[in-house]
């Protein structure tokens, strides 16, 4: 019954959603495109033309349903990516029926293109939004049990726990270690022995376990989750594939053996992938050029006004496959800041151990009050634009080391370097400058070996919350 409930709700988020999208894609087809293009004909809305079009919404909804998206608990950047999917195979198919249909004077081709311009932001949103209040009114809840109190466990709950739009709550954990018997974790109490799973899953309406024990032996962990599958609706496994880049992968199955093979896909060693990473950074970098060639100007003029030099500086980097180039940036110090530095970190053993560390320092005094603003509004980066153009950085990548870095990084530069520099990156989301320098590299190697164009759009739209939040920057 809470399952039936729950999917008829989201129905009713997703039609909400759609009559949205449509209604806006309505308005741009009647009130503006008329001003941009004079020469339209007259587009004229009618409640009994609106009511005829119900099996549009229809297929929406189908191709929604053929991709689960009212039986799967995804993260939301996972399920915006088969949203999108499903968004525009419904598209296809209705600009596809309606013109091999010859319905063109029915319905309005544009409206279909704007519809699904409009769709692709408004379900997304929709769709958190709703699955949070549902969550919060007690509808979507699938009640989940841990399996291990170690460091997986304690990550997957602090996850599951961020991400309450996947509808899970956990309602403990189990671990056979004695002294965590009692405790909590993030508010969450261990609750008894790993034994005592039946008991619990039963008495609790348990609908989920996550086994969460990477380091078991492999007997021990197919005998547990033979056992857990026999009391749980649904079993998930945390296994001991930590470094490995998975996100591009696919499973195949040699059955008389009992035997999965892990086909891992690098992307990035794919002439075409590389040539639509390009193209996609060259189309971005264009379309923005506009907006940013003017604040640019504003910005090197605030710099000349503050101090003397030059208002951008070329700095050696290092690029893709270890070749150095010239990466640009706003000046954000004095002039003489490298000076002053080796003053400051032979005088001070604190300061020369923070440097050594991150290769920054949280309060620098060589930095201006206008070079302090852009850091912290990340605008100090701006001019990596014309790196972008001239083919030498991405607009999402790993960080553009400096040469005096490749001691520390040793052996990982070769697969970091597989990739161009980018603007920003997982390091600049993922806390920025409130990351660790070692964690920073880890973050790098994770990208490159995980890359799909559509990680690099998530990015993107994570880097702008960030900047304006101005998290971890300095």
């Amino acid at each position: 019954m809470r399952k039936t409930l729950e999917v008829f709700c989201l129905l009713l988020v997703d039609l909400s959603a759609f009559y949205l999208s449509l209604l806006i894609a309505w308005v741009f087809r009647a009130e503006v495109l008329p001003l941009i293009m004079p020469g339209l004909p007259p587009f004229i809305f009618s409640y009994a033309h609106f009511a005829a079009m119900w099996w549009i919404p229809a297929i929406f909804l189908l191709f929604l349903f053929l991709e689960g998206l009212y039986d799967n608990n995804l993260p939301f950047w996972d399920e915006t990516r088969i949203l999108l999917k499903s968004l525009s195979l419904s598209s296809v198919t209705l600009l596809a029926i309606v013109t091999l249909g010859q319905m063109g004077d029915i319905v309005s081709r544009i409206v279909l293109i704007a519809l699904w311009c409009t769709a692709a932001c408004i379900f997304p949103i929709f769709r958190l939004w709703g699955k949070k209040y549902l969550h919060t009114a007690g509808i979507r809840r699938e009640k989940v049990l841990i399996i291990g109190a170690g460091n997986a466990g304690r990550l997957v709950l602090e996850g599951l726990q961020r991400e309450k739009h996947m509808g899970y709550e956990v309602v403990g954990l189990l671990d056979d270690d004695s002294r965590k018997l009692g405790t909590t974790i993030q508010g969450t109490t261990v609750l008894g022995h790993v034994s005592e799973y039946p008991a619990f899953i039963k008495d609790l309406g348990v609908e989920t376990v996550i086994i969460a024990i990477p380091s078991l032996p492999p007997d021990s962990l197919s005998a547990l989750t033979a056992g857990v599958q026999n009391h749980a609706v649904n079993t998930m496994i945390i296994p001991d594939l930590r470094g490995i880049a998975l996100v591009n992968t696919e499973l195949a199955h040699l059955f008389v053996e009992e035997i999965f093979l892990i086909n891992i896909r690098n992307n990035l060693k794919s002439f075409t992938n590389k040539l639509v990473k390009r193209l996609f950074d060259i189309t971005l970098s264009i379309i923005a050029l506009p907006v940013i060639l003017p604040v640019i100007g504003v910005i090197g003029i605030m710099i000349r006004i503050e101090s003397q030099g030059a208002a951008i500086y070329a700095h050696e980097r290092i690029g893709r496959k270890g070749r150095p180039f010239k990466c640009y940036k706003f000046r954000t110090m004095q002039r003489d800041a490298e000076e002053k530095l080796k003053e400051m970190l032979e005088g001070n053993e604190l300061l020369r151990t923070e440097w050594e560390s991150s290769w920054k320092l949280r309060d620098d005094p060589r930095v201006t009050k206008t070079g302090r603003f852009l850091r912290r509004s990340s605008l100090d980066e701006l001019p990596q634009i014309f790196n972008v153009l001239k083919g030498e950085m991405s607009l999402v990548g790993p960080r553009p080391y400096l040469p005096r870095e490749l001691a520390q990084i040793g052996e990982r530069i070769k697969v970091i370097g597989s990739a161009k520099p980018g603007i920003t990156g997982l390091w600049q989301v993922s806390g920025r400058s409130d990351t660790g320098y070692r964690y920073r590299v880890k973050l790098d190697l994770w990208y490159v070996m995980n890359w799909s164009l559509w990680l690099d759009i998530v990015i993107l739209l994570k880097t702008v919350r960030v900047v304006l939040k101005a998290e971890g920057a300095y």
